[in-house]
């Protein structure tokens, strides 16, 4: 993806998380996220969609997630560019209690 800026982190999963982890945080509170997701690291205790403190996702299904959404969330990939999309993926899955 344009923009990714590898952050040496493990996605949980083995794979390597990539993105700006400071931009990501930014991403999360300027897009709104909080308002529907817990996350404790952003301050935030939405329970619309899943608490993301609790979630298991990979960097690579939430890159999807946020760009496609589904589930009842909806699609970024019309409102955020592509490095916001993973800087914010990124920021998600490193910031997970």
């Amino acid at each position: 993806m344009i923009g990714e800026v590898p952050t040496g982190s493990e996605d949980g999963g083995g794979g390597a998380v990539e993105g700006d982890l400071a931009a990501g945080k930014e991403v999360f509170a300027s897009a709104g996220c909080g308002s529907c997701h817990t996350l404790s690291d952003a301050g935030t205790s939405g329970t619309v969609g899943p608490n993301l403190d609790e979630s298991s996702v990979d960097y690579a299904a939430a890159v999807e997630q946020i760009a496609n959404g589904g589930g009842g969330m909806q699609a970024y990939s019309g409102t955020l560019s592509e490095e916001e999309i993973a800087n914010v993926a990124a920021y998600v899955v490193s910031a997970r209690g």
